[in-house]
């Protein structure tokens, strides 16, 4: 009798814990223009919340009440207190709420009341603790203004003013605060108008606010976080630039190649960033300097290009893992990835990045062999830092061939000369784009791996 109530007793606390894993963890952005993604073309999925959104995936739901022009003081020119979005949020009952306040409060006719800053901003997190759901609040500190004064809104003030009241407040409350200041600072270039970021400052928020909700930031002693292994979507939104046209972002490129397969068979799939992009091909709206080349060698192997500006492994990996591999099926992958990673991650972080992909290609598309380039030689010669990474990540993908899936190929004797120089005329300037001549030794190589693996 003991053993069978003790059985049901722990079947029971087993449907808890599985119902507990299953429920969706709420995630309130409470906020003002920066919250709610003025400037951002496309915020709906580029603003911060929804890139949040993405970075953290179904387990979480995660809305944007952000408010353009809203202050934290109740005396300020347009309270937050005042509007919907505040009862929005009590409404909502969230699991976690990040408030971003504080900016529009540095203008001049709102921090004359700077002496009731503290005590409001003290009395909005006592609201939302009082909530049923008793949430977790994060206090963010503003981000950086560039210039000393913009519409009223000073720099000054909010750096020596309004973050060290912040982080008073979170110490005062027992809140954590997450530094959206320090980090930005080297990110003026995303901020068109010196105030709001563009998505791409917005994805830089983003990485701080994950670090410090799972506490992987400077403050805890687990703050490592490989990003390059963190499936994230793009926040490219270079348009004409990135080779896309005028007014296109990542997504819509996302949603391009979503399109290829569904429509024809895809038996060869060319999966990387901005030089995978440069074979262009059908169904990609896409400058490419070597058309021909699709047209004579690509077409005849019903190829894809799923290549896109900018991307690095993590949003590759997002990619593979919410995109169309598994309705296209392709037999055959050539991976080339990892440049755009150079700058902010180690060579063994970039190498896992990799490895999760292929190791996310291999689950979703089981049969698919896979082509591994990594990335391609970058650098003008042996010293430059970029051929150094690209040395070092080379050291450790080779391994991950293993002659039934995954088969590795190294560029190095097209491209570089025995003394570490380029070979003339294979890249352009920047020594990691291709020329069109640079296209044509690459495809000598992929396209007869290709037919081999496709048994062409």
């Amino acid at each position: 009798m003991r053993k069978k109530l003790i059985s049901i007793l722990f079947f029971c606390m087993l449907g808890t814990v599985v119902l507990y894993a299953q429920q969706v963890v709420k995630i309130a952005c409470v906020g003002n223009s920066i919250t709610y993604g003025s400037g951002i073309a496309n915020r709906e999925k580029l603003s911060y919340p929804a890139q949040l959104q993405a970075w953290l995936g179904s387990r979480y739901d995660v809305k944007n009440f952000g408010v353009s022009g809203a202050t934290m003081l109740r005396k300020g020119d347009r309270p937050y207190w005042n509007q919907p979005e505040y009862q929005a949020v009590m409404n909502f009952n969230p699991d976690i709420i990040i408030i971003k306040l504080g900016t529009n409060d540095s203008k001049p006719q709102n921090w004359k009341f700077a002496d009731e800053f503290e005590k409001d901003y003290t009395d909005m997190i006592v609201a939302f603790k009082d909530l049923e759901s008793k949430p977790r609040i994060l206090l963010a500190l503003p981000v950086p203004v560039f210039v000393p004064d913009k519409w009223g809104i000073r720099d000054s003030i909010v750096r020596d003013r309004i973050i060290p009241m912040i982080k008073d407040i979170a110490k005062d409350t027992k809140c954590s605060y997450i530094d959206l200041y320090t980090p930005l600072l080297p990110f003026k270039w995303a901020f068109p108008d010196d105030v709001h970021p563009n998505s791409l400052g917005a994805a830089e928020m983003v990485e701080q606010i994950y670090r410090s909700l799972f506490q992987r930031d400077k403050l805890h002693s687990s703050g490592y976080l490989n990003t390059a292994v963190l499936p994230a979507p793009g926040a490219e939104c270079r348009g004409a630039l990135a080779g896309w046209g005028e007014g296109k972002d990542w997504y819509s490129e996302f949603d391009e190649i979503n399109k290829i397969g569904l429509d024809r068979k895809v038996d060869l799939v060319l999966l990387g960033n901005s030089v995978t992009q440069g074979w262009g091909g059908e169904g990609r709206s896409v400058l490419s300097p070597v058309p021909e080349i699709w047209d004579s060698l690509f077409k005849p192997l019903n190829a894809g290009n799923f290549g896109i500006s900018g991307d690095r492994t993590q949003n590759v990996l997002w990619r593979v893992l919410n995109g169309e591999f598994d309705k296209v099926k392709p037999k055959v992958v050539a991976l080339e990835i990892g440049v755009n990673n150079f700058q902010e991650n180690s060579a063994k972080e970039i190498a896992d990045g990799i490895q999760s992909i292929v190791r996310a290609l291999q689950k979703k598309a089981p049969s698919t062999k896979i082509i591994l380039f990594g990335p391609l030689p970058a650098g003008i010669n042996s010293k430059d830092p970029n051929r150094q990474k690209y040395r070092q990540v080379h050291e450790i993908i080779h391994g991950l061939s293993n002659g039934k899936n995954v088969f590795y190929q190294n560029m190095d004797k097209k491209f570089i000369n025995p003394d570490g120089s380029l070979v003339e005329g294979l890249m352009s300037d920047d020594a990691i784009h291709l020329t069109a001549a640079g296209y044509r030794v690459w495809a000598s190589v992929l396209v007869p791996e290709a037919r081999k693996l496709l048994g062409k």
